[in-house]
C-alpha cells in the first residue's frame, strides 16, 4: 500500500521537480544534497465520523543553496498542488476530493549551514 506522502513525492517527481531518493525525500529531510525537498506527513484535521472520508495535512520543506531557486521551487510545488480537485497523484494511488494550500508558504530562515528553507502545508480528503 502507498501512502499519500509517497504518491506526493511521486507526482512532484513527474512534473519535473526532481527525483525521488535523490532530492525529494518521503518522510525525513536528509543532511544531504544540500538542495532537495522533503514530503512529510503532518496528521490532519479529526476524521468525520459518519462519512468514510480521511483529512491528512502534509508539508513541504525545501533546502536550498540559492534563495531564488528555493523559491522558485515552492512556487512550482504551490501550483502543482494547491487547488487541485477529483484526483490521483499516481495510478492506483489514493483519490483526494480536494487539495489546498493552508497558506501561501515561503522562507521559514536558514538552516545551520546556512541554507535557505522554505515551507508549505497542505490540507486534502481522501477515501
Amino acid at each position: 500500500m502507498s501512502h499519500l506522502i509517497d504518491n506526493i513525492a511521486d507526482y512532484l517527481a513527474s512534473n519535473g521537480v526532481g527525483t525521488v531518493a535523490t532530492n525529494i525525500f518521503v518522510g525525513t529531510l536528509p543532511d544531504s544534497p544540500d538542495t532537495c525537498i522533503a514530503v512529510l506527513d503532518t496528521g490532519g484535521s479529526q476524521p468525520d465520523q459518519y462519512i468514510p472520508t480521511k483529512e491528512p495535512t502534509f508539508q513541504i520543506l525545501i533546502r536550498s543553496t540559492d534563495y531564488d531557486l528555493g523559491k522558485t521551487k515552492l512556487d512550482l510545488i504551490r501550483s502543482l498542488l494547491h487547488q487541485k480537485s477529483n484526483l490521483q497523484f499516481v495510478t492506483g494511488g489514493q483519490y483526494c476530493y480536494f487539495v489546498l494550500a493552508l497558506s501561501e508558504g515561503g522562507h521559514i530562515g536558514r538552516d545551520l549551514n546556512g541554507f535557505d528553507m522554505f515551507s508549505i502545508n497542505f490540507q486534502t480528503r481522501t477515501r
